[in-house]
């Protein structure tokens, strides 16, 4: 099946364009399909913090010490 995606400026003519569109013999009339929105950062931590996925520190100082130690 061959498509055909048009831009359209005017929205006040899309009910008139479907109409005549959809009468024409083998033209169907695709619903869009929906993009998924790529989660941001903040999304991201926020499903992990709900899951339980954190790890807590005893002190800032065990934190940045843990840091410093990364790939040593």
């Amino acid at each position: 099946m061959t498509q055909l995606v048009l831009n359209i400026e005017n929205p006040a003519i899309l009910p008139s364009l479907k109409k005549v569109l959809g009468a024409l013999d083998g033209v169907s009339i695709a619903k869009p399909s929906k993009k998924s929105r790529r989660k941001t950062e903040l999304e991201l931590a926020i499903e992990e913090a709900r899951k339980g996925e954190v790890t807590r520190w005893e002190s800032v100082d065990s934190l940045i010490e843990y840091i410093n130690n990364i790939g040593k």
